[in-house]
């Protein structure tokens, strides 16, 4: 994926936006639509669920997991879990477990070949424990917004020969590791900082847009009034808020662990458009937008779905 194709993206976006308002559309222009707008408020994260789906009350806690333990395998009422029954140590031990084990193992031996490995990772700390709740974020040295996978691969450069790249085996499984030392702690993405939400403005513009054979968006599964809640095909959509948490995720569907732009380009494919790198802008800044709903609710590896 290029700067050229992302150039188009944001144009057909900003386009939507102008036939909604009634622009006339230049000669030889494309024709694309955008999902009507929920309204969401970054400032108030994860809970901003309340008024959206409201499904916040049955899954925000342990205790009100328990509380409605019963409604698993219950089609009309599973999805207001959130599938956050299969977070941590809430399901049987499975292969998101193991990755963890073997993403350690993988940042082990990229330290003791450069030593700097780690330290890379923590910006100069040793201790990494707590670190990726706050990801992504902006990084003046690259220059960009980065995501924890981008972090890895970045980091992981440095050692000669070394290449993880973003949606690899190995970056998936020292991301599930790297982020299990975050567990437990609430994701805090800084929207203080106006490239960050100017990366979480670029997100939601991409959530809300229409493409592919199907002229979906994100928007289509996941606001009220769509399909969040009704079947399609063998899946249920749930609300987007706190859905970052859980990344990388095991998949059972297709027996591997994914990233969360993994996901998105997974969902693409489904949607019938055309999918992006990991790593492509503007999947971090569809990562942004996620997160930034994901914000104040714990960091959720490993999990599986």
């Amino acid at each position: 994926m290029n700067r050229i194709h992302l150039a188009r993206v944001a144009g057909c976006v900003a386009l939507a936006a102008g036939v909604a308002a009634g622009t006339a559309l230049a000669a030889g222009e494309p024709y694309r639509e955008t999902y009507p707008r929920a309204q969401i408020d970054p400032a108030r994260g994860v809970e901003g669920d309340v008024g959206f789906s409201d499904t916040i009350q049955y899954w925000r806690t342990e205790q009100a997991l328990q509380r409605h333990a019963g409604w698993v395998g219950d089609p009309q009422q599973q999805w207001k879990l959130n599938w956050k029954f299969m977070d941590l140590d809430r399901i049987d031990l499975h292969p998101g477990h193991f990755a963890v084990e073997t993403g350690e193992a993988r940042a082990a031996a990229l330290a003791k070949r450069d030593r700097r490995f780690l330290s890379c990772l923590g910006e100069g700390r040793e201790n990494l424990a707590g670190l990726a709740a706050h990801y992504p974020k902006y990084d003046a040295a690259l220059g960009r917004v980065v995501t924890v996978e981008d972090r890895i691969e970045s980091c992981a450069a440095a050692a000669p020969g070394e290449k993880v790249p973003q949606g690899s085996v190995a970056n998936n499984e020292i991301s599930v590791w790297f982020k299990s030392l975050s567990a437990g702690k609430p994701i805090r993405v800084d929207i203080g900082d106006p490239r960050l939400l100017a990366a979480y403005r670029r997100g939601e513009d991409l959530f809300y847009a229409k493409t592919g054979q199907l002229n979906f968006a994100c928007a289509s599964c996941h606001v009220p009034g769509s399909i969040m809640g009704h079947k399609l095909r063998g899946e249920t959509p749930t609300t987007p808020f706190a859905d970052a948490a859980h990344y990388p995720t095991y998949r059972t569907p297709v027996s591997m662990l994914e990233s969360i732009q993994q996901r998105f380009a997974r969902c693409h494919g489904q949607m019938r458009t055309q999918a992006l790198a990991p790593g492509d802008p503007a999947y971090v800044d569809l990562e942004v937008f996620m997160t930034v709903l994901s914000n104040g609710y714990p960091v959720s590896v490993p999990s599986a779905r």
